[in-house]
């Protein structure tokens, strides 16, 4: 959490810093108005530093299309602490939650950028269905059978009940694997953002967008061994935006 809200002041400021500059000449039309188009990268609570892509088309009539691709990570969630050759993995980690949110919503100008160059401050509330992609989490497993090692790349939950004899895990398998077995887990969302917006040249602009999103799904999903499955998450988030104005 420390390291969420540092990375939103270290990257907001020169946003802020960037608005105080005024155009000699006014615009006819409302700049915080227009409608646009971005896309995004994402840092979140429930992710690492890396937490995922969004794209947004804001239309004219302050309102709003969104698309989130991201990946929720249990808060209890810990790096093994013994490792093999330098590999590591997630301890009891049994699955990944990959996350594709649709949504529709509105914004409200909180502050109105009415000159090129200035910036604008909007709050922004969506809603729209989640489709959780429940992922085995594969660990690559070294396993002895008739005097023989043997490694593969096999599911953690098969590595921990002990499907394999006088096995070992020396560290996470591919982020590929896996798949083909895949669950889908529907959901609907809730977000809550404050935008920070500024117009750079050719009616290019950069945005900060940052706040809050509470998921719930179907039915509980169960990420980590040992833990209780959980159908709600509340993640807070930052998405960096370059787009285009119209």
């Amino acid at each position: 959490m420390p390291r969420f809200f540092l990375l939103w002041v270290i990257l907001g400021i020169p946003f802020v810093l960037m608005g105080q500059r005024k155009s000699a000449a006014p615009q006819k039309k409302e700049i915080s108005n227009r409608s646009s188009w971005g896309v995004g990268i994402n840092t979140n609570t429930n992710s690492g530093l890396l937490g995922g892509f969004s794209f947004v088309k804001n239309l004219p009539n302050r309102s709003f299309i969104n698309i989130d691709f991201t990946n929720t990570k249990d808060y209890q969630e810990f790096d093994s602490p013994y490792s093999f050759n330098g590999r590591t993995y997630v301890e009891g980690k049994l699955n990944y939650l990959l996350n594709l949110r649709a949504s529709y919503g509105k914004h409200y100008l909180l502050l109105t950028q009415a000159q090129e160059g200035g910036t604008s401050l909007a709050g922004r509330i969506s809603t729209g269905p989640t489709i959780g992609l429940l992922k085995p989490y594969y660990v690559d497993l070294a396993y002895t059978d008739a005097g023989k090692t043997i490694t593969t790349s096999v599911p953690m939950a098969d590595a921990l009940d002990n499907t394999y004899n006088k096995s070992s895990i020396n560290g996470e398998g591919s982020f590929f694997s896996g798949f083909s077995q895949s669950k889908i887990v529907p959901g609907w969302h809730v977000k809550t953002a404050l935008e920070f917006k500024f117009e750079t040249l050719k009616q290019n602009y950069l945005a900060i967008e940052t706040g809050f999103i509470l998921d719930v799904f179907s039915q509980p999903v169960e990420i980590l061994n040992q833990t209780n499955p959980r159908s709600v998450y509340t993640t807070g988030y930052v998405t960096f935006f370059f787009g285009k104005s119209k």
